[in-house]
């Protein structure tokens, strides 16, 4: 009895400290707020696309456990009429990273609130899978990303049992 109650005790421990790792970092000048196993690293950077050059973007990452969590924020800069193009252009080109595993269509809020999605699991020819949902609200187009690295050594992938990002947009450009 005590031996199972130690072990409930210590899976209890082990799932606790992994949840509490995770914190959501709010960014307001993007309008919006994702989670992140650790503190993200941040860069600039210029979204490539056939469609529009040279789209201001932002790039936050953090690594955890051979996964890298990204989010891509891209600043459409007044070509809205674009976005639909923009986030199919970068769903095309993730796709074609390797052979499409899963397709979804994600919603973030409800009512006239939503915002939909597309999310795209591939697994790519480096080995790596990827999951990534493409969303645009507000004159943005944000990318946010889980690429799981294959454990070094190991010819099989270990996948986390968490490896996707929440994900929210400000309806009244306010958090709380």
């Amino acid at each position: 009895m005590r031996i199972a109650v130690l072990a409930v005790l210590a899976v209890v421990m082990v799932t606790g400290h992994a949840a509490a790792a995770w914190q959501e970092y709010i960014y307001l000048d993007r309008n919006v707020a994702i989670q992140f196993p650790a503190p993200p690293q941040v860069r600039a950077a210029t979204h490539q696309s056939t469609l529009l050059k040279g789209l201001p973007a932002t790039i936050y990452s953090a690594e955890d456990d051979h996964v890298l969590y990204r989010l891509t924020v891209v600043d459409l800069a007044g070509h809205t009429d674009a976005a639909t193009n923009l986030l199919n252009e970068a769903a095309y080109v993730l796709m074609r990273e390797g052979d499409l595993l899963f397709t979804d269509f994600p919603r973030v809020y409800n009512d006239e609130r939503a915002i939909y999605g597309l999310t795209l699991v591939v697994d790519r020819t480096d080995g790596s899978r990827a999951r990534s949902s493409l969303y645009v609200s507000k004159g943005r187009l944000y990318i946010a990303e889980a690429i799981v690295q294959p454990a070094r050594g190991d010819k099989d992938m270990t996948v986390p049992s968490r490896f996707d990002q929440t994900i929210r947009f400000p309806p009244d450009g306010r958090f709380d």
